[in-house]
């Protein structure tokens, strides 16, 4: 009886993946031992802002320094109020003046108009001086001058707005302000206006009074 031959099957060819695994694990320890990393890479500051954010020290609020012009229409005369915003105002003292006491006419006179000068500068001096205080005894960081004109800051621009004269010296007295501040090495304040008062009602003081 004659054997069957068996057909011999056509085996896979197979690679031994050891020395290739242990090549790159050596290049990679090779790599690894020999690189260099420069100074800048290990450095990892970050710039970040000082002024905000987590800090131990207590944080200084931003405010804004408001001046009312408190025009009393009654007997045409004005008052200067200072305050953070619309809190805390304070009347600035000897500052209430009527409007022929700042307009020039020709029958002043040279000594009329000199008084009339003298007089602005008073007003103007003590402006400035209760601004300036009031920044330093509230201790927060005052970025912001503001000059509210209107008749009544309840009502805003509705009811109308004190004499420009009034306003005139509210900005010569932010200028100086800030003229002052420059020379010190202090940063200057953005000066705008505004017509109306969002932070409640405000009754104007009476001359000689206290402010609220």
């Amino acid at each position: 009886m004659a054997l069957k031959k068996r057909k011999r099957k056509d085996s896979m060819p197979s690679f031994d993946m050891t020395p290739m695994i242990d090549c790159v694990f050596q290049l990679l320890i090779f790599f690894i031992v020999c690189t260099r990393f420069k100074q800048e890479e290990r450095n990892m500051r970050a710039d970040l802002p000082t002024d905000e954010g987590l800090s131990t020290a207590p944080a200084v609020p931003k405010e804004q320094i408001t001046i009312y012009c408190d025009w009393n229409e009654a007997d045409n005369t004005n008052q200067y109020v200072v305050a953070i915003g619309a809190r805390g105002r304070k009347v600035v003292e000897n500052s209430r003046m009527g409007l022929l006491e700042l307009v020039v006419f020709d029958k002043d006179g040279v000594g009329g108009v000199a008084e009339k000068k003298e007089r602005y500068r008073s007003v103007h001096g003590a402006l400035v001086s209760k601004v300036e205080q009031y920044i330093k005894d509230s201790g927060a960081k005052i970025e912001k001058l503001e000059i509210s004109f209107a008749k009544d800051a309840r009502s805003g621009a509705s009811s109308g707005t004190a004499p420009w004269m009034f306003v005139s010296l509210a900005i010569d007295a932010s200028v100086e302000i800030n003229a002052k501040r420059k020379a010190a090495g202090q940063p200057e304040l953005s000066v705008t206006f505004k017509f109306s008062d969002a932070r409640g009602a405000y009754a104007g003081a009476k001359p000689g009074g206290g402010g609220k």
